[in-house]
């Protein structure tokens, strides 16, 4: 009865959070946006960059992982596994991935396949699915019926795009970077040291084996990915299972986005504006037959999990440059927090393992540039679609420094009929950021009844 109610775990991992977006440029030294004064003309956010902040933050993610009470979740490895790299699957989880499916683990997180919530010990602080849909419109089956096909009777609104950005984020299985990543950044100072001027993958599967799990007909660059690429990303040419279908015949088809066929470019509404989708949530026995939510899987909506509070001790202990001793919540106990790297690496390691990809190696660790790059990519890969990289490129002051976020953002061509003219890179959104976008404003309704309120910087300009 008390599963989704918040816990000592939920308000110790909340701490965390907001102790880590206290450390964050955005409001830990931040000189260059900070604008936001009293009526005195005092600063209301400090102005002095406190390193000890990032310590504070990393001591709060130690106490939740201290608790032992959470742990990643996995699934046993089984016939179906399409295995990793030997060196990953070398040792057992969490040094490897050894005995573990990659592909699995991370897909039943969030498809519902998990419906006792008791086994799902990863879920911090979630929102049920019972609770959720009464607020209408706004649930994890509702995110499904947007990402799902819309062709034959599924009814799905088939609107869920994702950019090319996101979509070259992912690894190659053996942790590598996809040819041609970010190549149309190229020349964008921002993204130096994060392009991959190899030209991109061509050429299409011709049966169903030899790139697993990709059917035939689907172009290589979608081969030889990571395990999360594959739970997360819809991309053209994939199957559906649609379990719950009952019209058999509509049953596991391959979806593809071409325009002209039912899922692609349409006079309607129902088609992805970058021809790319969102696969992750929806559970193999989803379908949205004649618009009956009941033929979804109920899915918990995650606020905060295991894995971000991971990624945050990592985040936090990469930015210190001397030792620190904090005291716990309660003052009970003292930790002494550094720059260790075995500690950063228990916090990261086990996330890319249960991902099945390698770990990173012995310079990156060592350098707090690189790791941070490296860092703020695996928050963008397996914290996707949960809500979290809105926040965490303005909590980082990285926007001015993502292109995509302030100008031209890629897909595919959804106007192509055929491969040759679906797969050149297209511009499909422009977009436009100001610095006040960094904040939201203060309704003026409040402004006006309090005179003492101030108004978030640059909203008055």
């Amino acid at each position: 009865a008390y599963l989704g109610m918040a816990t000592k775990g939920a308000a110790l991992a909340a701490r965390a959070k907001v102790l880590l977006y206290a450390a964050s440029p955005l409001y830990n030294g931040n000189h260059d946006l900070f604008e936001l004064k009293d009526e005195a003309g005092n600063p209301l956010i400090n102005q002095n960059y406190d390193e000890r902040k990032w310590a504070r933050a990393a001591a709060a993610a130690e106490e939740v992982i201290n608790t032992g009470w959470y742990e990643l979740y996995t699934v046993p490895v089984s016939e179906e596994t399409v295995l990793p790299p030997a060196e990953v699957r070398s040792r057992e989880f969490p040094y490897g991935c050894g005995g573990i499916d990659p592909y699995e683990s991370y897909r039943q997180l969030f498809n519902g396949a998990i419906r006792d919530m008791k086994d799902n010990r990863e879920f911090i602080f979630y929102r049920q699915f019972n609770n959720a849909g009464a607020t209408g419109g706004e649930d994890l089956i509702d995110l499904v019926k947007h990402s799902y096909p819309h062709n034959s009777g599924w009814d799905g609104w088939n609107t869920n795009a994702v950019s090319l950005k996101q979509v070259d984020a992912y690894y190659m299985s053996d942790g590598t970077d996809c040819p041609g990543m970010n190549s149309e950044y190229a020349g964008t100072p921002a993204y130096q040291g994060r392009i991959d001027t190899r030209p991109r993958t061509t050429g299409y599967t011709t049966n169903n084996t030899d790139h697993k799990p990709l059917p035939n007909g689907v172009s290589l660059q979608y081969a030889e990915r990571e395990p999360r690429f594959y739970a997360s990303i819809a991309y053209n040419g994939m199957y559906w299972h649609l379990g719950n279908e009952p019209e058999v015949q509509n049953q596991d088809q391959q979806v593809f986005y071409y325009r002209g066929d039912g899922n692609g470019y349409a006079n309607s509404m129902f088609w992805l504006r970058t021809g790319i989708g969102v696969a992750k949530y929806v559970h193999p026995d989803d379908t949205y037959y004649n618009s009956d939510a009941a033929k979804v899987k109920d899915k918990d909506e995650p606020a905060i999990r295991y894995a971000d509070i991971l990624l945050m001790y990592a985040e936090a202990l990469n930015e210190l440059t001397t030792s620190y001793e904090v005291p716990s919540w309660d003052g009970s106990i003292t930790y002494t927090i550094s720059r260790n790297v075995e500690d950063m690496r228990t916090g990261i390691k086990p996330i890319r393992m249960r991902a099945g990809v390698p770990d990173y190696d012995a310079d990156t660790y060592s350098n707090p540039i690189k790791f941070r790059i490296k860092l703020k990519r695996e928050r963008q890969i397996e914290l996707f679609a949960e809500g979290k990289r809105y926040y965490d490129l303005r909590r980082w002051k990285d926007v001015e420094n993502t292109p995509e976020m302030i100008g031209d953002d890629y897909g595919m061509n959804s106007e192509g009929t055929t491969n040759e003219t679906f797969f050149k890179r297209t511009v499909y959104q422009t977009r436009v950021w100001k610095r006040c976008y960094y904040w939201m404003p203060v309704f003026i309704d409040e402004y006006e009844k309090n005179p003492n309120l101030v108004q978030t910087p640059f909203w008055l300009e």
